[in-house]
């Protein structure tokens, strides 16, 4: 997939918030494999590894075809990291 990611200051002051940082989410949403996609409405949310391996939560607006504005991205924390690895890791041995 060839995706264009903005950015604007709410993104930046979002992820500050959440202590991540822009360079996890880059990482998430270029490099990062596996990945859960999950795309409802003009919602896109992408769950990932980020540089330091754990998971993240990247939520984007879509603007156009194929250009999404990264709206915030949060670690994923107790249940949600055992229900993501399940997903990650299905059909792996």
């Amino acid at each position: 997939m060839d995706e264009e990611y903005r950015w604007d200051d709410e993104s930046y002051k979002a992820l500050a918030a959440n202590k991540v940082t822009w360079q996890d989410v880059v990482y998430v949403l270029r490099y990062a494999h596996p990945k859960i996609r999950q795309h409802i409405g003009a919602i896109l949310r992408i769950i990932g590894r980020g540089r330091d391996a754990q998971l993240l939560a990247v939520t984007l607006i879509e603007e156009g075809d194929d250009q999404y504005l990264v709206v915030t991205a949060r670690h994923l924390t107790g249940a949600e990291i055992t229900s993501a690895e399940a997903l990650l890791n299905r059909g792996q041995p």
